[in-house]
C-alpha cells in the first residue's frame, strides 16, 4: 500500500532519514488518504529529540524551526510558506520520549488515527486501523475507559467523526460513553471549542446535536438547550417544539460558524419568555434580546472568542425584526449594529427561521429586498464602523486617558457620522468631541 506524500513533506522525512533518524507521517493524513480525501495537514513524527530537530532544521536551506509552546514534544517547521508539525515519539511516562513508533501510536485516540507510514517501512498499523477504516467503525486504540478518562473531549471527537466521515461508533466504545455520561465534564478548553466548531460545520450538524442528546451529553455541553426540548409554544405559526424547530433551522443554514451558532441558540430563551394570551395563542415576547445574553454566557463558557460572541449575539438579538419599511438611516444603523461582514448572516438566519416552520406564513421576498438595500448602502462605502472614521486612537490620546474612554468617544462619533457622513473629517470629529 502506497501513500502519495507531498514533496515538502518527503523532503523533511528524507533529511531525518539521512541523519540516521526514523521518520513517519501519521494520524489524520493517513486516514484521509486511505479514504480518498485530500489531507488538510501532514503531521510528521520521529525518534529525533525536539532539541535535535531544532538544530537539524533551523536555518537549513530555507527552513525555520520553532519549539511548540504548549506541547513539549513538537516543533513547528516553516518551509516555503508552509507550516509542518514535527513531533517526537512519546512513551507512557509524562515528558519522556521513545524510540518506537508503536509506542507513539499508543497515545492516539482512535484506531483510524493510529496509523503511520513512510516509503521504506510502509504502513505501521498496530491497532488494525486500516481494517476499521474499511468497516467505517470508530474504535479506541486501547482500552476505551482509559482513553476517555484520559481526555473526555475524545467523546466529542467520536461524535464529530460520525457526522463528518459517515462512520459509526463501535458498540464497546458506545457503552463506555453511556457509562460515563453522568460523570463526564467538558472543561473550558480550546479543544472543546474546536470540536463543537467542527461539529457545527458538518453538512448536517443536527445529526451530532441529536447524538449528544441521545447519549445524555448535551446537558453537559450546552445545558441552556435542554428546556427547549419538547417545549410547545402553542403558537399557530409553529408546527414543531422549540428544539425540533431549532434543528431544522440549523440544517438550513450555510456552514458559517457565527451563523450556525446563532441558529443553534436563536430561540434558547423562548421557554422563559412564554406567555398565553386571552384566546390561547402562545407568544415569546422579548426572547431574542434575552436569548442573546444567554447565548453570550454559554459561548464564553465554551471558550469562543469575543469577535464570534459579538457576531452571534447580534444575529440572535436582531433575528425577529422586520425591516421591510425601514428608512435608509435605519438600514445604516442596522448594518452598524450587526456588522458589515455579518449582515448577510442575519438574512440567512431569518430565511432559515421561516423555513423551519411550515406554518409561519411569512413572505420571504422582503428578506431579498432588505438585503439588496443593505448591499446598496455598503457599496457607497460610507462610514459604518469605527474603523471607517477619519480618526483613530492615536488622535485621541491627548484627549482621553483610558482605552475605554477612547472607545466610547469613537462610538459617539460614529453615531454622528452615520447620521451625517459629511462630518467624517478629522478636524470636524475633534471639534465634535471638544463640544461634548
Amino acid at each position: 500500500m502506497r501513500i502519495e506524500i507531498p514533496a515538502n513533506v518527503k523532503l523533511i522525512l528524507d533529511i531525518l532519514n539521512t541523519e540516521g533518524y526514523q521518520a513517519f507521517v501519521y494520524g489524520a493524513c493517513i486516514r484521509d488518504s486511505l479514504l480518498g480525501l485530500k489531507p488538510i495537514n501532514w503531521e510528521i513524527t520521529t525518534n529525533a529529540l525536539p532539541s535535535d530537530n531544532i538544530l537539524l532544521f533551523d536555518d537549513r536551506d530555507g527552513f525555520s524551526a520553532i519549539p511548540a509552546i504548549h506541547d513539549y514534544s513538537n516543533v513547528s517547521l516553516i518551509y516555503q510558506g508552509e507550516s509542518y508539525r514535527l513531533g517526537t515519539f512519546r512513551t507512557s511516562q509524562e515528558n519522556r520520549f521513545s524510540d518506537s513508533i508503536d509506542e507513539e501510536l499508543k497515545h492516539h485516540d482512535f484506531t483510524m488515527n493510529s496509523i503511520a507510514y513512510n516509503e521504506s517501512d510502509g504502513i505501521i498499523d498496530p491497532f488494525d486501523g486500516v481494517g476499521d477504516i474499511d468497516k467505517r467503525i470508530i474504535k479506541c486504540s486501547g482500552n476505551p475507559v482509559d482513553k476517555l478518562n484520559e481526555d473526555s473531549v475524545r467523546i466529542l471527537r467520536a461524535i464529530r467523526f460520525e457526522a463528518q466521515l459517515g462512520f459509526v461508533i463501535d458498540d464497546s466504545l458506545l457503552q463506555v460513553i453511556l457509562d460515563l455520561k453522568d460523570t463526564v465534564t467538558f472543561n473550558n478548553s480550546e479543544k472543546v471549542c474546536n470540536e463543537l466548531t467542527q461539529i457545527l460545520l458538518t453538512d448536517k450538524p443536527s445529526i451530532s446535536i441529536r447524538r449528544l442528546l441521545e447519549l445524555g451529553l448535551l446537558k453537559h455541553l450546552i445545558p441552556e438547550l435542554i428546556p427547549t426540548i419538547g417545549f410547545d409554544t402553542r403558537s399557530s405559526f409553529h408546527d414543531k417544539d422549540v428544539f425540533e424547530h431549532t434543528m431544522v433551522v440549523l440544517d438550513h443554514t450555510k456552514p458559517n460558524l457565527s451563523l450556525r451558532l446563532a441558529a443553534l441558540l436563536h430561540d434558547i430563551d423562548k421557554p422563559n419568555c412564554h406567555t398565553i394570551d386571552e384566546v390561547g395563542e402562545g407568544h415569546c415576547y422579548g426572547h431574542a434580546s434575552s436569548g442573546s445574553q444567554i447565548a453570550r454566557e454559554a459561548l464564553a463558557r465554551l471558550n469562543f472568542d469575543r469577535k464570534t460572541l459579538n457576531a452571534v449575539c447580534a444575529l440572535i438579538k436582531e433575528h425577529m425584526n422586520n425591516y421591510d419599511n425601514a428608512s435608509e438611516l435605519s438600514i445604516k444603523r442596522l448594518i452598524r449594529r450587526v456588522g458589515p461582514d455579518n449582515i448577510c448572516n442575519l438574512f440567512e438566519l431569518q430565511l432559515a427561521d421561516i423555513k423551519g416552520s411550515e406554518r409561519s406564513g411569512k413572505d420571504i421576498n422582503w428578506i431579498s429586498a432588505i438585503r439588496n438595500r443593505c448591499w446598496e448602502v455598503m457599496s457607497r462605502r460610507e462610514p459604518l464602523t469605527t474603523h471607517d472614521l477619519d480618526i483613530n486612537g492615536y488622535d485621541l490620546m491627548a484627549l482621553y486617558e483610558s482605552g475605554k474612554e477612547m472607545g466610547e468617544a469613537l462610538e459617539y462619533l460614529l453615531d454622528k457620522v452615520v447620521d451625517n457622513p459629511s462630518l467624517n473629517k478629522k478636524a470636524d470629529l475633534l471639534a465634535l468631541l471638544r463640544a461634548r
